[in-house]
């Protein structure tokens, strides 16, 4: 009699059905660890467990243990990689200054055509200065290491020529510290910096600097052309 009972209870035990309302009763509001502790405690509660010596139901029992840990495991580490993967493909916080400074320095440079000739100006405004940080560079987050921090200045270019033109905003700034007679051209830009016809274009560029460093002084204008001096004290 118990060779005849033993193969429809070992049916009933893999039977998808049966295995399937262990889920169904599982509350949605739950974890996944919570759901795998729910899912042992059915298992183990269940008249899947009454049988246990018989050894004919070690095998399929184990299996089913086994199965049901190795879905909990997927599950939780399975989130975590998609949670991983989408705060990466998050926009970064765009960055927060320590310290800004308003300056409103604005200078006119000569726009020439390919034989040499001014056909126009550009109009080059330092509106602001500040410390971060951290910095935006090319959609990604750059943090300064210990001991150093980001001087970056806000540009508004505008062309008023009927041509796109093309510049090197790093051209046309130098940084001094510490009351050096040394001039530092900007670690950080957007160059070459594209402005299209009668449009505003608004840019930035930066300097990697010592917080310790003092006395800041930027000369504005061409290389080879006439500069002016501004001191910057935050």
């Amino acid at each position: 009699m118990e060779e005849n009972t033993l193969p429809s209870r070992r049916a009933r035990l893999l039977n998808p059905r049966n295995f399937g309302n262990f889920f169904s009763t599982l509350n949605p509001a739950q974890n996944i660890k919570e759901k795998t502790k729910v899912l042992l405690s059915k298992v183990l509660s269940s008249n899947l467990f009454r049988n246990f010596k018989n050894r004919n139901l070690i095998l399929p029992v184990a299996f089913i243990i086994i199965v049901i840990l190795i879905l909990g495991g997927f599950l939780f580490f399975g989130r975590k990689v998609v949670n991983i993967v989408g705060n990466e493909n998050e926009k970064p916080a765009p960055s927060v200054a320590k310290a800004t400074k308003i300056i409103n320095k604005e200078m006119e440079f000569p726009i020439k055509d390919n034989k040499g000739n001014v056909v126009s100006t550009l109009k080059y405004k330092i509106e602001t200065v500040g410390l971060y940080d951290s910095i935006i560079v090319k959609g990604q987050r750059a943090r300064a290491v210990r001991g150093r921090t980001f001087l970056v200045l806000d540009l508004k270019l505008i062309n008023q020529y009927t041509q796109a033109i093309e510049i090197k905003t790093s051209d046309y700034v130098r940084l001094s510290v510490n009351n050096k007679n040394e001039f530092l051209a900007p670690d950080i830009h957007n160059d070459p910096v594209s402005v299209q016809p009668i449009s505003t274009k608004y840019t930035r560029v930066g300097f990697a600097i010592n917080e310790t460093d003092r006395n800041l002084k930027l000369r504005v204008g061409e290389i080879s052309g006439k500069k002016e001096e501004i001191s910057i004290k935050f």
